[in-house]
């Protein structure tokens, strides 16, 4: 088979590398035209990655670009977020309902300067122990600013796979065992960061929970979801 039937859950079947390979070119390719430009996504800078995913936890990223800019050109590194006023960034992240975020980020740049030299760890352990990382922001940024072939699955992400594949949930998509055993399995080796935002951006332009817009999407001929739509149609 050169695509993925599993309905149910448990062990996914194998993937053959010409399916592969059909899928990993067309979001590559619609990527490198039609991705979407944030400020974060025009650095690995690895202090800018990480302070993005922080404040784009469960956040639409339309939201945050004001605050990321201003808070990236004012404190530039963990060394100087360590020291920045906890008071003050919270006003400065209110009007976003977002002032947790401002006690997250000092704490977990304190942590960088105190325990890894002011340099955010490459490992993913590591990541994880800080203060605002959950398990997608962690894998985001050793895949956006380390180039670490590791998938950052999203629900977008995840549901752009899942129909693909035919696979049915086992949980949310950051944590679903089966759908992030198939992700490493698709993602390539030289070319992770681009294709996993080209995921996430497939996702928000098409591969919506509702009324998906598949005809123009560049996956819909090897996507399970649109096969069974057009034969209902």
């Amino acid at each position: 088979m050169n695509s993925l039937n599993h309905l149910g859950r448990g062990e996914p079947a194998p993937l053959c590398l010409d399916f592969i390979e059909r899928l990993r070119t067309p979001v590559l390719e619609w990527f490198a035209i039609n991705g979407r430009s944030f400020p974060w996504r025009e650095t690995q800078d690895t202090f800018c990655v990480f302070v993005a995913e922080v404040l784009l936890r469960q956040t639409q990223a339309g939201r945050v670009v004001r605050a990321y800019q201003e808070l990236v050109g004012r404190y530039p590194d963990a060394r100087s977020l360590a020291e920045a006023d906890a008071d003050e960034l919270r006003r400065w992240f209110e009007p976003l309902g977002l002032v947790r975020r401002a006690d997250l980020l000092i704490e977990a740049a304190k942590t960088i300067v105190n325990k890894h030299d002011g340099r955010v760890p490459s490992n993913i352990e590591a990541l994880l122990a800080l203060p605002g990382m959950g398990i997608y922001s962690a894998r985001a940024v050793l895949s956006l600013s380390f180039d670490v072939p590791v998938p950052m699955i999203d629900e977008g992400s995840g549901r752009v796979l899942r129909r693909i594949l035919g696979m049915a949930a086992d949980g949310p998509a950051y944590s679903d065992p089966g759908l992030l055993k198939v992700a490493q399995v698709i993602i390539p080796k030289t070319s992770g960061r681009a294709f996993n935002l080209g995921l996430v951006d497939l996702a928000a332009a098409y591969c919506r929970p509702l009324h998906p817009k598949c005809p123009p999407c560049p996956l819909t001929d090897l996507c399970q979801w649109a096969m069974a739509l057009r034969n209902c149609g």
